[in-house]
């Protein structure tokens, strides 16, 4: 009896470990369970922080020490302060330029900022218990140009793709993941996005999530979540995670976003999704794409779902356009310039969109212009080599076609 009731048991706890596996999610490759959400509060030197739109990051050598360290991850951030009488610093990173700061609060509390660059300084003194919100004021409801491109690496050529894509007159960059291919491009990427000359809201890549192990912590907590949106001048952008493969395919903190937009009754004029994994490998032949159980049908009922009109991704490290039963996929891939080396002259692009209100989000390739000195990426020798074998191998296939036919 009692080896039956330890049965019964055991087989309980199996089937409600596989229930709540089910639910959350699970992530592969390396198997895993789906992470759980940010948290969207902290406490700091006794005020009550809560976040909407940001994330706290470590504090660098360059910052104060005393300082809260924060991270905006779409354009609109919005900071409350429940502060009590004390003074405060507080340095929020990733903000647009132009922005101009908002706050809400009673006459017995000082704000002053400092503006460099895309970096914030807040020096708050707070005379009362009243809750202080700060937020930044935009210019982008007339319109404005951004920039898409992904797999950059963490070397010079991503210091390139930000310079370009500032010179574009891009407002702000999609970085569409992979900028880690080699030890130390990980933390080097992170400072660069930190230290941009625009903000930069990214995808997680597949390099970025799994590298020899775990690795999408540092993405977590230095750069932002793993799925995101906002909305701005009547076109929303929504990030998604296609970094490693869902199952089931409507779980975990994606499924929960998607479906919950879905259900929104108010729906923008446009909508863009941004994310790693091409939905279909634009080249002939080739299946580098999302491949889950199920999962790019599920996308592609979401992406209908959400009346979206186009689907930014990379991974391939090429540049393509494609129609996918009337969503079209635009694959900016090439933030290596790997293609300049292969055709000995400067071929590779990044896409640029605009957004107008009251018109469709329009695209326009771009001369990504990259200088040869800056091809610096160990992961050009690699693929270099294998391109060549591939170029081998075709020729090859194709001279005993040609002769099994003659």
């Amino acid at each position: 009896m009692a080896s039956r009731r330890t049965f019964l048991l055991a087989g309980g706890i199996a089937a409600a470990g596989l229930g709540y596996s089910y639910h959350r999610g699970l992530r592969y490759p390396r198997l895993s369970l789906e992470p759980h959400a940010l948290d969207t509060s902290f406490k700091h030197q006794g005020a009550a922080f809560e976040l909407a739109d940001l994330i706290p990051i470590k504090s660098t050598a360059t910052k104060s020490n005393t300082a809260a360290s924060l991270r905006a991850f779409t354009p609109t951030p919005e900071l409350r302060i429940q502060a009590g009488r004390v003074d405060l610093e507080v340095e929020v990173n990733n903000v647009l330029s132009g922005a101009q700061l908002q706050v809400k609060t009673n006459a017995n509390t000082e704000v002053h900022e400092d503006v460099d660059g895309i970096n914030r300084r807040l020096l708050i003194r707070s005379k009362s218990d009243d809750e202080i919100i700060l937020s930044w004021e935009h210019d982008l409801d007339h319109g404005f140009d951004f920039a898409i491109i992904g797999d950059t690496g963490g070397g010079t050529e991503l210091d390139w793709c930000l310079q370009r894509a500032a010179e574009l007159g891009a407002r702000f960059l999609l970085h569409l993941g992979d900028f880690n291919y080699s030890d130390g491009e990980y933390d080097r990427a992170i400072q660069q996005f930190h230290d941009a000359p625009l903000p930069c809201y990214i995808s997680i890549g597949n390099h970025d999530f799994n590298d020899s192990g775990l690795v999408y912590h540092k993405f977590r907590t230095e750069l932002g979540p793993l799925n995101s949106h906002f909305t701005i001048a009547g076109t929303r952008f929504i990030n998604i995670d296609t970094a490693a493969d869902f199952f089931p395919a409507q779980a975990g903190l994606r499924g929960n976003l998607l479906q919950r937009l879905a259900k929104s009754p108010h729906a923008p004029e446009n909508t863009v999704m941004f994310s790693h994994s091409p939905l279909r490998d634009p080249r002939p032949n080739d299946d580098h794409e999302v491949g889950g159980i199920n999962e790019v049908a599920w996308l592609l009922s979401m992406a209908k779902a959400l009346n979206t009109t186009d689907f930014l991704c990379g991974h391939v490290h090429h540049s393509a356009e494609l129609d996918i039963s009337g969503l079209r996929q635009w694959t900016a891939g090439e933030g290596l310039g790997h293609e300049d080396l292969i055709h000995q002259q400067p071929v590779a692009q990044l896409l640029m969109g605009r957004v107008q209100p009251g018109q469709a989000v329009s695209y326009q390739w771009q001369d990504l212009s990259m200088p040869w000195s800056l091809h610096t990426s160990p992961t050009h020798k690699f693929k270099l080599l294998r391109d060549q074998r591939q170029r081998q191998w075709d020729w090859f296939s194709n001279t005993q076609l040609q002769k099994s036919t003659t």
